[in-house]
């Protein structure tokens, strides 16, 4: 998988990362209380330890792992933007708009 980190979204992600310069980013597919396991949200964990089996995605910034299990929930081409009205990250493919306001959660 390839995900493509634009220039105004790797500003981003660093300021959230700054206070946690030893935490790893994990992309996950966050199903917690939302009733199903196929219903859910992508998120950015910054974490100690990579929750399951985890793969590093191919990026053209920071280190960004995801679990090998949660990739059949992502498009293999994906980018990072920052949407500059609601001041957030959002996650898109050429397909598809996966999440126009993505969170950074530290775990």
């Amino acid at each position: 998988m390839q995900l493509h980190i634009t220039e105004q979204a790797k500003q981003s992600i660093q300021q959230a990362t700054e206070a946690y310069p030893d935490k790893k980013m994990q992309l996950r597919y966050d199903t917690e209380g939302c009733g199903c396991a196929v219903s859910g949200i992508p998120v950015i964990w910054l974490t100690d330890e990579l929750a399951g089996e985890c793969e590093l995605l191919e990026t053209n910034g920071a280190p960004v792992y995801i679990q090998s299990s949660q990739k059949v929930f992502f498009d293999e081409k994906m980018t990072i933007d920052y949407y500059e009205k609601a001041g957030t990250l959002m996650l898109k493919s050429p397909a598809q708009m996966f999440s126009p306001r993505m969170s950074i959660l530290v775990k």
